[in-house]
């Protein structure tokens, strides 16, 4: 029986290697659709080679074992997967003279019940200078993004997904955007009733900021939480015009609890220990005004344990110190709500790859 079953893997190996170097073969000849597209140098160009590759890359998927096919020549092109191995997005933007962008996805889903693969493409109707919608919405009225993060979460016992994305928006904002992607039957839909704050419900969460400055939104796995920047006006005068929005340098996040996204104002985003062992923080440098990576000294006080409370005048709430404080039924010691005088130190771990091409300024700090 073991000669047996050897016998058939061994015939069955070199029909999967053969079908992953055909399918490699296709995807090389895929890209240089691709390559011609990046170097197109006017609009209408740009156009006209994304039909071509478009068309190209919808034929593509319709290849048996590309749902799990690892993608190695498409530079340009985010491919991401979800967790439960259901959803694969293939995802990339179009960046046009003036500076604007436009973006194209095709969406895949495995259907385990029919055990097929079924694919629908994003069409991104939107113009950059129109307001995103706030509601559901279908596959031909997408508002555009590059999705660089999914995340696989329960509802009604039914499985939705959030989706992380950047938009660069306008030449004066750029937009960082938490979806929910969902299907009916085969119907793809975008946007679902979850993020919760104290007084409203948000099918999808907008933030709109700065093109001077960058806006991280990060999934924290071990807390379950979505961790994002909070972000204000560079001045008291400014308020409501987000394309002057940038990061305060403090936080906020989503906490998923019961098939909802809850809103938790003035978190601490916390930093992993490095491979040594060793802790640092983020200082502005004052001669450069930009952020270093300072090592932590030893007699240096962690106001993250509980043990030491009486060596410092306040307890920073990390996951970790609430649980405890909770356990050992001590009170916490309420933060005071004081936007003028954040911690200006950035956690480290927390940057996010846009994917934009055009240059950017970071942003000094008086």
């Amino acid at each position: 029986m073991k000669l047996l079953l050897t016998y058939f893997l061994l015939a069955f190996v070199p029909l999967f290697v053969g079908a992953q170097s055909d399918l490699e073969e296709k995807e090389v000849a895929l890209n240089i659709k691709l390559l011609a597209l990046r170097d197109a140098k006017t609009d209408e160009e740009i156009d006209f080679q994304n039909i071509q590759f478009k068309k190209a890359m919808e034929a593509f998927l319709k290849n048996e074992d590309v749902f799990k096919y690892k993608f190695k020549h498409l530079k340009t092109v985010a491919i991401i997967d979800s967790p439960d191995e259901k959803i694969r997005i293939i995802n990339w933007n179009l960046e046009y003279t003036d500076l604007s962008y436009k973006y194209c996805a095709f969406v895949m889903r495995k259907d385990e019940n029919k055990d097929k693969i079924i694919t629908t493409e994003l069409i991104d109707n939107l113009d950059a200078y129109e307001s995103k919608p706030e509601g559901v919405i279908d596959a031909k009225n997408w508002y555009g993004a590059l999705y660089y993060k999914i995340i696989p979460f329960e509802r009604n016992n039914k499985m939705e997904y959030v989706l992380i994305g950047w938009d660069g928006g306008t030449t004066g904002s750029n937009f960082k955007l938490i979806d929910v992607l969902s299907f009916t039957g085969n119907t793809l839909k975008l946007g679902s009733p979850v993020f919760k704050a104290k007084k409203s419900t948000l099918k999808r969460v907008i933030f709109e900021y700065s093109d001077k400055s960058n806006m991280v939104v990060k999934f924290e796995e071990k807390y379950g939480r979505i961790v994002f920047d909070h972000l204000s006006p560079e001045s008291a005068s400014l308020a409501g015009v987000y394309s002057y929005y940038v990061p305060d340098m403090s936080y906020d996040s989503y906490n998923y609890s019961e098939g909802a996204w809850i809103l938790n104002e003035d978190v601490i985003a916390v930093n992993p220990e490095e491979a040594n062992g060793k802790k640092y923080f983020y200082a502005l440098n004052d001669k450069t005004g930009k952020p270093e990576k300072v090592p932590l000294k030893k007699d240096w006080i962690d106001p993250t344990d509980i043990n030491k409370a009486e060596d410092i005048k306040h307890v920073a709430r990390t996951p970790e110190s609430e649980a405890a404080l909770v356990a050992m039924e001590q009170p916490v010691i309420e933060k005071v709500k004081e936007r003028k005088h954040r911690d200006r130190r950035k956690p480290e771990n927390l940057s996010i790859t846009t994917g934009k091409y055009k240059s950017r300024k970071t942003k000094k700090f008086d």
